[in-house]
C-alpha cells in the first residue's frame, strides 16, 4: 500500500467516525418514527455493520455467536466488540514492530558469520582418557610442603635480576612466608608501546573461511611460531583449562593470534618447553590482548612459568565503555559480526586429536580479538578512559598463585589460592543444613577426600562429590555395604575405600559421643544452673550422662576433702558424739566415761525441752490469731505447762467394745423422720455466725447512696453476638489401638 492510498483511507475513516459521533448525539428513534425512509436506511446500515462485525468475529474464532443487527443488548455487544478490536490492533502493532526490526537488521544478518556447528556424531564418543600428567617430565607436587616457587629458569626483559626477584619473603603477622611475583617490578614500571596510545583505523581480521590455524606440538613448530611473534606489535592470547581430573588443574591448550595467522599450541605436549615464550610475553613493546585474564594469569605461572607484561584486558575495556554485556561472545557478535557457540565451553580439552568443531571453537576465541582491540582502543581514547583500563590490566597481571596452606590470614586481591576459606567444610554445612554437632564428622570426611585427591592428583569432587559427602554425614553408615548403598552415584574411590570410610565414620561418631561427655564435665563446675526450658528439651541419654558426671564429681570432692577436714569437720565431731564409748566428762580435771543410762537421761531431757519450746510457739500463734482472747499470765501458762507434763497416759481397756462410726445417709425422707420425731436436728442460726469483715460491709452499705439514672432503661444498648464455636480443621477423629 502506497503512502497516498494510506492517507486516503485514514481520511475516510476519520470522516466516518465524525459522522457516527454526530449521529449518535441526535434522537435517532424520533427521526425513524417521523420518516420511514430514514428508518429503512438505518436498518439497512445496521445490518451491514452487523455483517462486518460478524465476519471479523468469525475470522478470530468460528465458535463466536453472530450478531442479529437489532437494538437488543446493543451496548454490551459494542463493548465486547471494542475489546476484541483493541486486542487485534495490539497484535498488529507488535507484528509490525517485529517486521521493522527484522528489516533494519537484515544487512547485519547477511554479514554475520557463524561457528561451524558440527553434528555430535562427528565428535569422538565419550570415553575414559588416560591422565596426561602421568607422562610429565616433572611430576606434579600436591604436598604443599613449601610455598609456591616460580618455575622461572631465566628472566628475559628484566629490570631486576632473577636472583633478586625470586628471594623468599619471610613471614609476617598476616602473610606467611612466600616467593614474590618475579615480574612485579617490570609490570609496574615498564611502559606500554606508544602505538596503543594513538587512535588508528581498525585493521580487519583475516578471512575466517579462507584461513586455518597452525597446530604447534613440537619444538620446531614452536620455534617457527616464536619468530613470527617477535615481529608483531600486538598478539591475542587465550587458554583452555581442565580441572576435573587434576587437583589444581592443568592448561590443555593455548591459542595465539597475530594479524595474519592463528596458532593453537598443545600445552600438554610442550609443558616443559614453553618457558621460551617469556621472551615475547614479557616484552613491553608487544601488547598482549586477553579477554578476562583473571584466571589465565594464574594458570600460566602455575603450570608453564609464564608471565605477562603490557597486558590489555578487553573485559575491563567493555566495563569502561559501559557495554550491556562483558562476555567474549557478546564482543564477537557486536564488533566482529561473528556468532560463536557455548557447546564446547566445558569440553574435555585433554583429548587428542581435537575434533574440527573444537579446533574451530578454540580458534574463534583469538581470531577476531585484535580487531576488537582496535575498535575498543579507539572508543577508550575518545572517552578518555584508556588510562583506567591499562591500570586495571596491570593489576590483573600482578596476580600471584599460592598454595592453600600458605594463604594470607587476611584475603589479598592479587593472591589466588585454590581454597581461600579457613574452614571450607562449613560452607557445605550451611548449604545442606548439616547440624553443628556433626561438624567433626564432615570435617574428617572432607580432609580424607582432600588427602585422596592430592595423592592421586584428582579433583576433590571427582573423588567424592559434595552430595555424596553430605549423604555419608547424614546417614552415618558404619559398615562397607551401607557406605556404597548410601547414594545411587558412588565413585570409584568411595567404592574401593568403603571399609576405610565405614571405620572412619564409626570411630568419629564414637568420638562425638565421648566429646559430649567431656564437654558436659567441663561445663558442670562453671554452669550448674540450667534453665527450666533447657531441661524440658534434654534427651534421656544426656540426662544419664549428666547424672553420671555429677556422681563422679561428688566422689572426687568427698575423697579430696575427707583428709583436709578430718580434724575440723562438724560431721566428724557429730559421729564421735553419737558413739557412747567416746563420751566422757571431766571432774576436777580428770576424765571419766559417761554411762549409757546417763546418756539416755540426757536424751529424754532434750526431748522434753524440745516439746516445751514447741508448746510455747503454739500458744504464741493462738494469741496472735485471736485478738479478743484475754492475755495469758505467767501463772496460767505455768499451770497449762504443768498440766501438759502431768497428763498420764490412758491405759487401754482390754474389755472395751470397739464400735464403728455410723455412716450418715442423705435420703429424701429426712423430713418425714423429723415429723415422726425420730431424729430432730437443731436448725442453724446464721445470724449468730461471725462473718468476716461484716463491719466493713455495713459501713459500705451506709455510705452508698442511691443515684437516679434517667437513661437506665435505654443505656443497655444492643447485646453482642454470641461467640461462635471454633471448628477444628484437619483430623477430627483419633484412632487408638
Amino acid at each position: 500500500m502506497s503512502s497516498d492510498s494510506g492517507d486516503n483511507v485514514l481520511k475516510k475513516v476519520m470522516e466516518t467516525v465524525r459522522a457516527s459521533n454526530a449521529l449518535a448525539s441526535q434522537d435517532v428513534e424520533f427521526h425513524k418514527s417521523i420518516d420511514t425512509s430514514v428508518a429503512n436506511s438505518l436498518e439497512k446500515s445496521m445490518k451491514s455493520m452487523a455483517s462486518v462485525m460478524n465476519n471479523i468475529l468469525l475470522s478470530i474464532d468460528n465458535n463466536n455467536e453472530k450478531l442479529d443487527g437489532t437494538n437488543e443488548n446493543l451496548e454490551e455487544v459494542c463493548k465486547e466488540f471494542s475489546n476484541v478490536m483493541d486486542v487485534l490492533f495490539e497484535k498488529a502493532d507488535r507484528s509490525l514492530d517485529i517486521l521493522n526490526r527484522k528489516s533494519s537488521t537484515n544487512d547485519n544478518k547477511k554479514n554475520m558469520q557463524f561457528l561451524d556447528d558440527v553434528n555430535v556424531a562427528e565428535n569422538d564418543p565419550s570415553r575414559r582418557i588416560s591422565k596426561p600428567q602421568l607422562n610429565f617430565k616433572t611430576p606434579v607436587d600436591n604436598s604443599e610442603s613449601h610455598p609456591f616457587k616460580p618455575l622461572l629458569i631465566e628472566k628475559p626483559n628484566a629490570l631486576k635480576s632473577i636472583e633478586e626477584s625470586t628471594q623468599l619473603v619471610l613471614a609476617t603477622e598476616d602473610i606467611p612466608e612466600h616467593f614474590q611475583q618475579p615480574y612485579e617490578y617490570e609490570i609496574l614500571n615498564q611502559e606500554y608501546n606508544n602505538d596503543i596510545l594513538e587512535k588508528k583505523e581498525p585493521i580487519p581480521s583475516t578471512s575466517w573461511v579462507d584461513t586455518n590455524a597452525i597446530w604447534v606440538d613440537n619444538i620446531n613448530s614452536l620455534q617457527d611460531m616464536m619468530q613470527e611473534l617477535k615481529k608483531s606489535s600486538e598478539i591475542a592470547v587465550d587458554l583452555e583449562h581442565h580441572d576435573f581430573r587434576s587437583y589444581y588443574g592443568l592448561v590443555c591448550l593455548m591459542q595465539i593470534s597475530t594479524r595474519t595467522q592463528d596458532y593453537i599450541v598443545d600445552t600438554i605436549a610442550l609443558r616443559d618447553d614453553l618457558k621460551m615464550l617469556n621472551e615475547v610475553f614479557t616484552n613491553p613493546l608487544i601488547t598482549k590482548v586477553f579477554h578476562g585474564a583473571f584466571m589465565d594469569i594464574i594458570w600460566l605461572q602455575r603450570d608453564l612459568g609464564l608471565y605477562i607484561v603490557s597486558l590489555f584486558d578487553t573485559f575491563h575495556a567493555s566495563k569502561a565503555l559501559g557495554l550491556p554485556k562483558h562476555s567474549l561472545a557478546y564482543l564477537l557478535e557486536k564488533y566482529a559480526n561473528f556468532k560463536t557457540s557455548k557447546k564446547y565451553q566445558l569440553a574435555d580439552w585433554r583429548r587428542r586429536p581435537l575434533s574440527k568443531a573444537m579446533m574451530a571453537y578454540a580458534r574463534a576465541d583469538t581470531h577476531f580479538l585484535l580487531n576488537i582491540f582496535d575498535q575498543m582502543r579507539n572508543g577508550l581514547i575518545s572517552s578518555g578512559k584508556l588510562a583506567g583500563v591499562l591500570r586495571e590490566s596491570r593489576n590483573v597481571a600482578l596476580r600471584r598463585f599460592e598454595y592453600s596452606k600458605y594463604k594470607p590470614k587476611i584475603p589479598v586481591a592479587n593472591i589466588f589460592t585454590p581454597v581461600e576459606k579457613e574452614s571450607p567444610w562449613r560452607t557445605l554445612m550451611y548449604q545442606y543444613n548439616i547440624p553443628v554437632d556433626k561438624e567433626p564428622l564432615i570435617r574428617e570426611l572432607y580432609e580424607w577426600r582432600d588427602m585422596m585427591a592430592r595423592r592421586d592428583d584428582e579433583s576433590p569432587r571427582y573423588v567424592m562429590p559434595n552430595q555424596l559427602l553430605v549423604s555419608l554425614v547424614a546417614y552415618g553408615p558404619v559398615d562397607p555395604i551401607s557406605v556404597v548403598s548410601v547414594s545411587s552415584v558412588v565413585t570409584d574411590h568411595v567404592r574401593r575405600n568403603s571399609k576405610t570410610l565405614a571405620n572412619l565414620i564409626k570411630k568419629k561418631l564414637e568420638e562425638i559421643k565421648l566429646g559430649e561427655v567431656k564437654s558436659i564435665n567441663n561445663r558442670l563446675p562453671s554452669s550448674l544452673d540450667v534453665s527450666q526450658d533447657e531441661l524440658q528439651f534434654l534427651p534421656s541419654h544426656k540426662i544419664e550422662l549428666m547424672t553420671g558426671a555429677f556422681k563422679e564429681i561428688e566422689n572426687q570432692l568427698t575423697q579430696a576433702t575427707k583428709s583436709k577436714q578430718a580434724m575440723t569437720s562438724s560431721v566428724v565431731l557429730s559421729e564421735i558424739l553419737l558413739h557412747p564409748e567416746h563420751a566422757v566428762k571431766y571432774h576436777n580435771g580428770s576424765a571419766c566415761s559417761v554411762e549409757e543410762s546417763e546418756l539416755k537421761d540426757r536424751y529424754l531431757s532434750y526431748i522434753k525441752a524440745t516439746l516445751l519450746a514447741a508448746s510455747k510457739n503454739i500458744n504464741m500463734v493462738l494469741e496472735t490469731s485471736n485478738s479478743n482472747a484475754p492475755l495469758e499470765t505467767e501463772e496460767t501458762h505455768n499451770k497449762k505447762s504443768d498440766q501438759i507434763q502431768v497428763i498420764p497416759e490412758k491405759q487401754e481397756d482390754m474389755d472395751e467394745i470397739v464400735v464403728l462410726k455410723k455412716k450418715k445417709i442423705h435420703s429424701n425422707d429426712q423430713k418425714a423422720k423429723h415429723d415422726d420425731g425420730d431424729i430432730v436436728e437443731e436448725p442453724v442460726d446464721y445470724s449468730k455466725a461471725n462473718i468476716l469483715a461484716s463491719d466493713n460491709r455495713e459501713v459500705k452499705k451506709k455510705d452508698k447512696k442511691r443515684v437516679f439514672d434517667p437513661y437506665s432503661s435505654t443505656g443497655e444498648g444492643p447485646k453482642a453476638a454470641k461467640k461462635r464455636r471454633l471448628v477444628t480443621k484437619g483430623k477430627k477423629i483419633s484412632f487408638k489401638k
